[in-house]
């Protein structure tokens, strides 16, 4: 009797792990978006200057040249303060929104994201 008692508890406990697994990954699956996205600093200039991506999207910026910069919001919603040269900054965007942005050390160096809604569909 205590070995049909056993494989009973067995059975309950492997059914459990197996739906909790598949739950897991049901959620992984419907994650927020991940992307990541890089812009490099060089040559006092920003690359890409334009980027067009979705809420949730990180964006790094990278400075390869061979100065301090900066990443700017000219609405004052971001400010990255310096970024020494070989360092970056990192932000995510949560809204949707078109973000003009310049290096405080150099205003002719320009960018701008245009962030729009969830790329969706999970």
């Amino acid at each position: 009797m205590k070995t049909k008692n056993f494989f009973d508890v067995f059975l309950v406990v492997s059914a459990a792990i197996f739906i909790t697994a598949c739950y897991k990954n049901k959620n992984a699956y419907n994650s927020p978006n991940t992307n990541s996205y890089t812009i490099t600093m060089k040559n006092s200039n920003f690359s890409p200057a334009s980027l067009a991506v979705t809420t949730g999207s990180k964006i790094i910026w990278t400075n390869d040249d061979n100065t301090v910069h900066t990443v700017t919001a000219t609405d004052g919603s971001f400010n990255s303060g310096d970024i020494a040269v070989g360092s970056s900054y990192t932000k995510t965007f949560s809204s949707a929104g078109t973000f003009n942005y310049h290096d405080d050390h150099n205003t002719n160096m320009t960018g701008v994201l245009i962030i729009t809604g969830s790329a969706g569909g999970y």
